[in-house]
C-alpha cells in the first residue's frame, strides 16, 4: 500500500515502477560490487528522474481542467467588463464595420433611442463624418473627437470619441469592432454661449450711460458752462445715468452672489408675511408717484414661516412687485396675496389657465403632500407675447422690452428673483395675456412662487 505522500504526488504504476527501479538499483551494485555510496547516487538520480515524469504526467492529466478553469475566468472577466460599461456615466456603444451599432449600454439607450440595436449610428449622429472617422479607426488609427450638433428630437451637441479597431469573437469566426464613447455637451455649450452673451450685454448696458455722460461733461466744460439752464439739465440727465449704473452694478453684484451660493439650500426659517410687508412698505413711494395701488391679502396668522434667508426673500419680492408697479397704468392695482395650501398639488394660480392667458414654468416644483405657501402678484399692466415667455429669467431680458413708452430697468430683476427660487428650492410659474388693441380686455401678467411650508415659527428679531 503506498503511502499518503507517494499516494499524493504519485499515481499507482508510477509508484510500482518506482519501487521495481530502486529494488532493481541495489541489486546491480551488489553484484557489480559497486558500493553502497554509488548504489545511492544513482538511486538519487533516478528519484529525480521519476519525480519529473510524475510532475509532468500529473500537468498533462490536470490540462483539461485548467482549460475549463481559463474558460470560467474568461466568462467572470466578460461579466465584469459588461457591468462597467452598464454602470459607466457616458454613452458607449459598439460598431461592425457597416457602422451598425451591436452593444450599447444603458447611458447610450437613454441618450439615443431604446432600439439603437442593429440600426446604424448615422441614424441617430446625422453627420458625414460618421462614415470617414470609422474608416480611419478601422485602419488601425485612433482618430480625434468628433463634434456632431444634433437637431432631431431636440437640439444637442454630441462629442464623439472613437477607438481603433479592435478583433473579438472565436478564430473560426473573427469579428472587428470599434468602441464609440458619446457625451452629451449641450448644456456647457449653452453656458459659454449665455457666459459670451452676459457679458456682450453688461458691456452694452455700461457703454451706453458711460458715453452719454461723457458728451455732457464735455458739452459742460466747452459752450454750455456758462448757461445755467443747460447745466441744470445736464446734470440731472447725469445724475439719472449714474444711478442706472449704480443699479446695474448692484443687479450684476447680487446675482453673482446668489449664483455662487445657490447649491446650497438655505437652513433658517424665513417669514413670508414680515418680507411682503418689508416690499410693500419699501415701494409706497415709488407706487404713489406712479398712481398704482397696492392690495395686500394676507392669511390670519401672524407669521408665514418657511425654510429660506429672509433678505433674499424681500429682495425677490421687491422685484416681482417692482416690475408689477412699474409696468401697470396710472390708477390700476397691483395685487399680492398669501395663502397656505394643506398640500402642493402643481396648482399654480387659483383658477385653471385659459385663453388668452399663456403660462409657463420658469422652475418648476414637483406635487407634494406637505403644506406650502402661494404668493401671486398680479399686475394690470400689458402683458407680453407669448414668444417672450422662454425668455423670462433671462439676464438682460426686460419684460417691457418692446413698450418704448415704458421705463426700462436693468433687465436683470427677474434673473435673481429666478436665483433666489432655486436656492430656496421653491418654485416659480408665470402667465401673461397680452393686449392687442381694445377688444382684449384682459391682459396682464401674474408670477406665482410657491416656497414650503414650515410648522416652526422664527425667532424673534433682534
Amino acid at each position: 500500500m503506498p503511502s499518503p505522500r507517494t499516494h499524493k504526488y504519485l499515481s499507482p504504476d508510477v509508484a510500482v515502477v518506482s519501487g521495481i527501479g530502486a529494488v532493481a538499483l541495489v541489486t546491480l551494485s551488489i553484484i557489480t560490487d559497486a558500493g553502497i555510496e554509488k548504489a545511492l547516487t544513482v538511486m538519487l538520480l533516478a528519484a529525480a528522474a521519476i519525480w519529473l515524469y510524475a510532475r509532468t504526467a500529473r500537468s498533462t492529466r490536470k490540462e483539461p481542467n485548467r482549460k475549463s478553469s481559463d474558460q470560467d475566468i474568461r466568462d467572470i472577466k466578460g461579466k465584469t467588463l459588461e457591468d462597467m460599461a452598464e454602470a459607466l456615466p457616458r454613452a458607449l456603444v459598439a460598431l461592425n464595420r457597416k457602422a451598425e451599432v451591436i452593444y450599447a449600454n444603458k447611458a447610450a439607450f437613454s441618450m439615443l433611442s431604446p432600439d439603437i440595436i442593429g440600426k446604424p449610428i448615422g441614424a441617430y449622429l446625422r453627420t458625414s463624418s460618421v462614415r470617414t472617422y470609422m474608416d480611419r479607426a478601422f485602419g488601425g488609427e485612433i482618430p480625434p473627437s468628433l463634434s456632431v450638433h444634433v437637431l432631431q428630437p431636440t437640439e444637442r451637441y454630441i462629442d464623439v470619441d472613437f477607438s481603433h479597431a479592435i478583433s473579438i469573437g472565436s478564430d473560426d469566426d473573427p469579428l472587428s469592432v470599434v468602441f464609440a464613447v458619446l457625451a452629451d455637451r449641450t448644456q456647457s455649450r449653452v453656458d459659454r454661449e449665455q457666459r459670451a452673451d452676459f457679458l456682450a450685454n453688461a458691456s452694452h448696458e455700461l457703454k451706453t450711460p458711460i458715453a452719454s455722460m461723457t458728451g455732457f461733461i464735455e458739452t459742460l466744460q466747452g459752450h454750455a458752462k456758462d448757461d445755467p439752464v443747460a447745466r441744470d439739465k445736464f446734470l440731472k440727465i447725469m445724475a439719472e445715468q449714474a444711478n442706472r449704473m449704480e443699479r446695474l452694478v448692484t443687479d450684476l453684484l447680487s446675482l453673482r452672489r446668489i449664483e455662487s451660493r445657490e447649491h446650497l439650500a438655505p437652513s433658517e426659517t424665513a417669514d413670508l408675511r414680515k418680507a411682503i410687508e418689508a416690499a410693500r412698505d419699501s415701494l409706497s413711494l415709488l407706487a404713489q408717484d406712479k398712481d398704482v395701488s397696492m392690495s395686500i391679502t394676507l392669511p390670519e396668522s401672524n407669521t408665514a414661516p418657511t425654510t429660506g434667508k429672509t433678505d433674499e426673500c424681500i429682495q425677490l419680492f421687491l422685484n416681482l412687485m417692482e416690475n408689477g408697479i412699474k409696468l401697470s397704468p396710472a390708477g390700476s392695482t397691483l395685487h399680492v396675496s398669501l395663502e397656505r395650501l394643506p398640500r402642493w398639488t402643481g396648482q399654480a394660480f387659483d383658477e385653471p389657465i385659459s385663453h388668452p392667458w399663456s403660462h409657463r414654468r420658469i422652475v418648476n416644483l414637483a406635487p407634494s403632500e406637505k403644506p406650502a405657501w402661494r404668493v401671486i402678484i398680479s399686475d394690470a399692466g400689458p402683458g407680453f407675447r407669448k414668444t417672450h415667455l422662454p425668455r423670462i429669467g433671462e439676464r438682460f431680458y426686460r419684460v417691457a422690452g418692446d413698450l418704448p413708452a415704458q421705463e426700462k430697468g436693468t433687465g436683470l430683476g427677474l434673473a435673481i428673483v429666478k436665483h433666489i427660487v432655486m436656492r430656496h428650492r421653491a418654485g416659480l410659474f408665470v402667465k401673461t395675456a397680452h393686449a392687442q388693441g381694445t377688444e382684449n380686455k384682459s391682459h396682464g401678467t401674474s408670477f406665482s412662487v410657491i416656497f414650503a411650508a414650515r410648522d416652526t415659527a422664527p425667532p424673534p428679531a433682534s
